[in-house]
Order: structure tokens, then sequence, then C-alpha cells
């Protein structure tokens, strides 16, 4: 199955819009400029989508992850080099106290796990408004993970497709790059397709 030209187009400005409004919570709490590239839209077998989001990405990867149910069915994660997540907390929190190691660790993993939440929990929000449909998040959970890993179990038998978004941020001054990524089953992928079309066709029926 391939999408439509339309249906391309108004799902990547759903989800454009969606992660503007996330980039516009880390912007305010890293105090900068954030960039967004234009999401990404896929329509594939879950391994594919997934290969593709990973783009020769082969280490693990810091990441915070929800599930998705209600109306959609999925996943959405924020995703960040290792690097750029610690730089991302480090500029936000001050850890300057005299912390062991492994306390640092967990406070590192609170923090990161927290913030992913607002962002996430944004996006979903503006999406869930446009489409009309309710979804709801899992508790956020923090991993250090592969990207194949963190996607595996959308579509476990690997063969529906399943729709992937995925768009790049960076912010401008303090070097921090990361994706959002959402991954939708194939039942939620075939709603949010009708949503679409309910959404760009035309209502042709005479006024009372």
């Amino acid at each position: 199955m391939e999408l439509s030209a339309i249906q391309q187009d108004a799902i990547a400005e759903m989800a454009n819009i969606g992660v503007s409004r996330a980039a516009r919570q880390l912007s305010v709490l890293l105090g900068d400029e954030i960039r967004i590239l234009p999401p990404k839209v896929r329509l594939r077998a879950a391994g594919d989508a997934v290969r593709e989001l990973a783009d020769g990405e082969t280490g693990d990867i810091a990441c915070v992850y929800q599930t998705l149910g209600g109306d959609l069915s999925g996943r959405i994660a924020l995703l960040l080099p290792s690097r750029d997540s610690r730089i991302l907390i480090h500029s936000l929190i001050d850890l300057a106290a005299p912390l062991q190691s492994l306390d640092l660790r967990v406070y590192e993993y609170e923090a990161m796990t927290e913030i992913g939440n607002i962002i996430i929990s944004s996006c979903v929000s503006a999406i869930a408004d446009m489409l009309r449909q309710h979804i709801t998040v899992s508790v956020p959970r923090y991993a250090e993970t592969r990207v194949e890993n963190l996607f595996a179990d959308v579509e476990p038998d690997n063969e529906p497709p399943t729709l992937m978004i995925d768009a790049h941020l960076a912010a401008v001054n303090r070097g921090v790059r990361g994706v959002i990524a959402l991954a939708f089953s194939a039942r939620a992928a075939m709603q949010i397709l009708e949503a679409v079309r309910r959404i760009t066709t035309p209502d042709t029926g005479a006024p009372a």
C-alpha cells in the first residue's frame, strides 16, 4: 500500500504542527531556538520502517518513549544520541552538587524522563486534536537501546504496514539534536487515513 500525495502531505502537515508544539516546549526549557526538519512519513512493513528511521545508526541511543492507546495504538519516542541527552540535562539542571556517580545517573534518568514526557505530551495532544481522536499515553520510560528494539513490538509479525512519522530537531546554540518518532499500528494507520480523508474531502452536501 502506498500513500497518495494528498495523504502524504496531510499527515506530514499534521505531524509538523504536533512537532512544532513540542519544539516550542523544548525552546522554553532550553531558552534556545529549535529548528525542525520537515517530517518524514512512511507506510511500510514495521522492519523496513524502523531501518529507515535508524538510517545507519548502529549504537545505543538515549530515548524517552510512551505507548499510545485509546483510539490509536502505537508508540512515540524522543530519541537523542547519548552525548546530546547529557548536554540537554546539564543545560537545564544544575548538577554541581556533589553526587556519587550512581546517584548522578539516576538523577539524569529521572530528569530526562520528565523532559521527554513534556515534549511528547505536547506533540500527542496536538495530533489528537487535529484527528479528533482520543489518544492515551502510558507512563513515560527512559531507555538506552537500539532503535529497532524500541519499536520491535508495534507490529510483532512485521507484515502489516506501520505508519512511521519522524522529525529531526536541533537546538541552534546548545548543539542538542534529536528526533521525535511515532509508529502507529496498521489498524491505527487505517484510522488515521480515514480521518485524513474526512478532513481533506470537501463537504458537498446541500445546505438545509
